[in-house]
């Protein structure tokens, strides 16, 4: 029984839901109390996201019961929810970009006057009010689309407040906001929480867990594992909890056989971008593969965008082999000796219907381009090499790439950076989509790469893997490196907190992490 709340206003017993292959929930119960703020929270994979689409309509259990103020419901549908008061606000937000604010507000539940006209002044009046109190002076003729991050999250719950809305879902609210808008944000939830709302609160950071909310639930491989007053814990506790272990003396990155690192390729200086990143700086030796570890939003991929120049830095410095880098695009980082591998290969690492000769010389075209016509068979005979030797399995360098397997079209991506004689590998979830002997094999290509003398970059939404292929691991948290390690001193729940935003003491943090 919750101590404080005068009444529970929502319970989920027993709540399985299966998909092919995968249990992703077993016989979850959850609660929610009247006018609480509560978190939500596990490791990616844990079953967050289904359970609350199973309680907004969205997806149907298998089996379980739901209950609103104690009385059994059927929630068969988003609709079924919104009557119940139940909304959600998802990350990415539910609003049609060229429609107004006041049209958004009421998306879906428009007014009507006794002669069944759409009431335009009721709704704008309501609209007004509401988003008045939360902090929106802008026009409400605006159309959604041109409204800042912020700005769209506030018509959000505004359109939950005019369907009166009794219990708000936010799944991950806070993932594309900077501070100052975290911080108002986290005003608005405070007074809504006062009017007597009750909210879910997913979120990946353990700092805004210890900010806004009252209680804590966790999840872990689709099983409800714990719960506590959030008062009454600690970031190692909650931690721990996720984990499913205790931490004293945890540490994993067993011992390998190690080679000597050369000198500084690359040294990033203050690296800071106008919507996220803030400060970043770090160096790569020869040798050497660097881990990024951190969640969603929280700039490992805009780092790697950036250094190759596809994102436009705000401020700061990029030096490759020891003079000042101007990388205005990725036509200059790759002249510099630097190539990407980007997060989604299928859109924008690989063209898919074109064969893989195509797709692996297309950085380095120019050196199979001769007086007359381009060296055909120079060109065939290097993309052979290379895909033996990576071990791409395929029948002909005219298959088209698209029809390969994620692990191989991974490795003609590797394929198209070697062939570019690049120095510094920006490997940017290269593992994504590809089967445990396919990991294998991108692992040994990176370890190959640095034991040859290369640098490389490693990002992964796995942080296990992160820490398996990599010699040091810099934490990343809302844009901002927040500590760093070194292989043989990886603590999985000192990393854990570090990329959740909370206070560990990290051993290795460093303004320049080296």
């Amino acid at each position: 029984m919750h101590p404080d709340a005068p009444a529970q206003l929502l319970a989920m017993r027993r709540i399985s839901k299966t998909f092919p292959g995968v249990k992703a929930l077993s016989d979850v119960d959850f609660e929610v109390w009247r006018g609480e703020v509560v978190a939500l929270v596990g490791e990616n994979g844990a079953g967050k996201s289904t359970l609350m689409k199973v309680l907004a309509g969205a997806q149907a259990a298998d089996s379980g019961e739901i209950l609103v103020d104690g009385k059994p419901v059927q929630i068969a549908s988003t609709s079924a929810a919104h009557a119940l008061g139940i909304s959600t606000i998802y990350q990415e937000l539910m609003l049609v970009a060229d429609l107004s604010v006041v049209e958004n507000v009421h998306l879906g539940h428009l007014k009507t006057t006794r002669w069944g006209t759409v009431d335009w002044r009721g709704m704008r009046a309501r609209a007004r009010m509401i988003l008045d109190d939360l902090g929106y002076r802008g026009s409400l003729d605006a159309p959604v689309g041109n409204l800042s991050v912020a700005e769209q999250q506030l018509v959000e719950i505004a359109k939950a407040i005019t369907r009166n809305c009794r219990l708000l879902i936010m799944d991950e609210p806070t993932a594309s906001l900077n501070r100052e808008e975290v911080e108002h944000f986290f005003r608005i939830v405070t007074r809504l929480r006062a009017s007597g709302l009750s909210v879910v609160f997913i979120t990946h950071h353990l700092n805004e867990i210890f900010e806004i909310c009252e209680r804590v639930v966790v999840l872990r491989d689709g099983i409800r594992v714990g719960e506590a007053r959030v008062s009454d814990l600690t970031e190692t506790a909650l931690v721990e909890m996720m984990l499913g272990h205790k931490i004293e003396g945890s540490n994993v990155g067993a011992a390998r056989e190690e080679h000597a690192f050369g000198e500084v390729l690359l040294r990033v200086t203050g690296l800071s971008t106008p919507s996220l990143l803030k400060d970043v700086s770090f160096e790569l030796r020869r040798g050497e593969v660097l881990g990024l570890a951190g969640l969603m939003g929280s700039g490992r991929s805009e780092i790697l965008r950036t250094i190759y120049g596809a994102d436009k830095a705000a401020r700061g410095t990029i030096e490759v082999h020891g003079k000042t880098a101007l990388l205005a695009n990725p036509r200059a980082a790759l002249a510099a000796g630097i190539g990407l591998g980007p997060e989604n290969r299928k859109t924008d690492g690989l063209v898919l219907s074109m064969p893989i000769r195509y797709n692996a010389t297309m950085s380095s075209i120019p050196k199979y381009v001769g007086p007359f016509a381009l060296l055909r068979r120079k060109e065939e005979e290097r993309v052979k090499t290379l895909c033996e030797t990576l071990r791409v399995k395929f029948s002909s360098t005219e298959v088209n790439v698209g029809t390969l397997s994620g692990g191989n079209q991974q490795k003609v991506i590797l394929a198209r950076l070697l062939d570019a004689d690049v120095d510094i590998f920006l490997l940017d979830e290269p593992t994504r989509g590809i089967d445990i002997g396919a990991k294998d094999a991108i692992f040994r290509l990176v370890r190959d790469l640095a034991k040859q003398g290369k640098a490389v970059i490693f990002v992964s939404s796995v942080i296990e893997e992160v820490l398996h292929v990599s010699d040091r691991v810099i934490c990343l948290n809302l844009g901002r490196v927040t500590g760093a390690q070194k292989r043989g001193a990886y603590s999985m729940p000192e990393i854990m907190v570090r990329v959740m935003g909370g206070q560990a003491q990290a051993s290795h943090a460093g303004a320049i992490v080296r």
